[in-house]
């Protein structure tokens, strides 16, 4: 399978927004008042959206800089 511009491009602005998002509800308070606790691993997320859109950025340059790594061929 092989990806398009178009299709990186938003691929990789779903995962920077993703990393955004999580980094921000990762990074409140907790609140002492209640007891519900956090039960979604943001910070986790955060790390994978944030490689993930690393991966996708380096996927961005070789498609625009004109030399794409073929496809892995197994055997």
């Amino acid at each position: 399978m092989e990806f398009d511009l178009g299709t990186t491009l938003i691929m990789f602005f779903a995962a920077v927004l993703a990393c955004i998002l999580s980094g921000y509800l990762g990074a409140r308070p907790p609140n002492l008042k209640t007891d519900a606790v956090r039960l979604v691993p943001y910070r986790l997320i955060m790390l994978l959206s944030g490689t993930a859109a690393i991966i996708l950025l380096v996927h961005i340059f070789a498609l625009v800089g004109g030399n794409p790594q073929p496809a892995f061929q197994p055997y």
